[in-house]
């Protein structure tokens, strides 16, 4: 593992159209999750899972100190299947759930059992926000109170309405996720479907890909700083599909 991470670094690209389980990445599962490898698929899988436990199914090349991307390319070609209560998603990520230094750069799916207002598929830039897909009504009204609040709320929604209402999350698309030095965009099969300001960005950053059984919770006054897991309750199992990463 280390001396493939090693090559890959030195090249500053990464490709990985899993053939095999390779032992580049790290695997981690949590609970009621695990993988699956058939032909040139990799499925990611969670559930069914218990509400009060976290259950997850995650690849990343990299952890804490050892991160090896700095405003690069990620691009991946996914499909989800069993669209579940939790989150998934895709990109880039600081492995650090901490407010301030907390840094996802991704695509990711949340859905919840109970209230909460992000329900549907984004893409994210720490805690800025744009739907690409929703379920339920317009998030206009939210958007504005959070735009005006400047982040005091927990997130910025730069948008209320989504950019792809109509995309298909179970079939197969390429996401990218170009991170440049004050923007990031995201694309879904070549077509734009978000920008989002990139200036806050100056952390390293690992490839990560999960799926699993939580949405995240905001609580100014955490003792611990972080976003909080709010696990959820299913009862079949769902699968993130990945056919191939690379990251350039």
């Amino acid at each position: 593992m280390e001396e493939l991470r090693r090559r890959v670094r030195e090249a500053g690209e990464l490709f990985d159209d899993f053939e095999s389980l390779s032992p580049y990445w790290g695997y981690r599962r949590d609970s009621f999750a695990d993988f699956e490898q058939e032909g040139s698929v990799l499925r990611l899988w969670v559930g069914p899972t218990e509400a009060l436990y976290y259950s997850n199914a995650e690849i990343a090349d990299g952890e804490f100190d050892d991160l090896p991307w700095f405003r690069k390319t990620f691009e991946a070609r996914v499909r989800l299947s069993g669209l579940h209560y939790g989150s998934a998603g895709w990109g880039f990520w600081n492995h650090t759930m901490v407010f301030d230094s907390c840094m996802p750069i991704w695509f990711i799916h949340l859905r919840s059992r109970g209230p909460y207002m992000l329900q549907g598929f984004f893409a994210q830039v720490r805690n800025h926000l744009y739907p690409i897909k929703l379920y339920g009504g317009s998030l206009s009204l939210l958007s504005a109170l959070t735009r005006l609040a400047g982040g005091r709320l927990g997130v910025v929604i730069h948008s209320g309405r989504p950019s792809m209402q109509g995309l298909d999350l179970t079939q197969w698309h390429v996401y990218r996720v170009e991170w440049l030095e004050r923007e990031v965009r995201f694309y879904v099969d070549g077509e734009l479907a978000a920008r989002l300001p990139g200036e806050e960005c100056r952390w390293r950053a690992r490839a990560d890909l999960w799926i699993d059984n939580a949405v995240f919770g905001y609580n100014r006054r955490d003792a611990g700083r972080v976003y909080r897991h709010l696990t959820q309750e299913n009862r079949q199992r769902a699968y993130l599909e990945v056919d191939w990463v690379r990251v350039r």
